[in-house]
């Protein structure tokens, strides 16, 4: 079954590349960055900052118009009645205007329900990675905001273990948000994160979220690195309450 990936820190697209290998046919891959960067073949790029609900809408209609236009196809087949209950077909109108004017109505109508009611299309992510941290450098061209304001909203490794490990709490926080907004029930998150005092909070909030944690250093990392990953699988519902959520100290 194809699923929706969505990509956090995006750029240059190592785990667009990764996805796409391990991923089923037909599934959708889009990577978000504030670099903007090009995607392997089969992949899509937003450039946008995550901490933003604008963006958090854009990913959003990405996952879902595809999804839409699907269910418009099926929803054609589909027998549309009257207000009173009645077929169509066996109204009497004073004229064709008049009846193709009612049948776009009542349409119109029941595909507004249909997509207000249907969960998926409000958490339409499957799965979300998030290796938001050290920006992809500028090494070609001129500075300009685009490329080089990323520097500066961006957590960059300073070499001040407290300081990026703190920097890395606050990305990880922006990706468990837009797993609590986009992520479907039973999804699964991915987070890079530095390791710190602060790390064992995080845990706490991504436990409240998902069924399953797991902390996962890959064996590539050399021992002294402080780069480790929270692999998240299940969430639990599709509504979680961030207020209670963020509460936990």
């Amino acid at each position: 079954m194809p699923l929706n990936v969505l990509d956090l820190g995006a750029a240059p697209g190592a785990w667009n590349q990764v996805a796409l290998e391990r991923c089923p046919a037909k599934s959708k891959i889009l990577g978000v960055d504030l670099l903007p960067y090009q995607p392997p073949s089969g992949a899509s790029a937003l450039q946008g900052n995550i901490l933003s609900k604008a963006t958090h809408e854009r990913i959003k209609d990405f996952f879902t118009l595809s999804a839409l236009e699907k269910n418009d196809q099926l929803f054609n087949d589909v027998e549309i009645l009257s207000k009173n209950g009645n077929k169509l077909e066996d109204i009497e109108y004073s004229s064709i205007v008049a009846k193709e004017v009612e049948m776009g109505q009542l349409m119109d109508d029941a595909k507004l329900k249909r997509d207000a009611n249907d969960i998926k299309f409000q958490y339409p992510v499957d799965v979300i990675l998030s290796d938001m941290y050290v920006p992809f450098p500028q090494i070609t061209g001129f500075s300009n905001a685009t490329t080089n304001e990323v520097y500066f909203r961006m957590a960059n490794t300073s070499g001040l273990a407290f300081r990026d490990h703190m920097m890395s709490m606050d990305l990880c926080d922006a990706a468990l948000v837009t797993a609590v907004d986009l992520l479907k029930k039973d999804g699964s998150l991915v987070i890079k994160f530095f390791t710190g005092k602060e790390d064992n909070l995080l845990e706490k909030r991504l436990h409240r979220v998902f069924k399953n944690v797991e902390r996962f250093k890959p064996r590539a990392c050399r021992m002294e690195s402080k780069e480790c990953y929270f692999v998240c699988l299940g969430k639990r519902d599709y509504f979680v309450d961030k207020v209670h959520l963020f509460a936990i100290t």
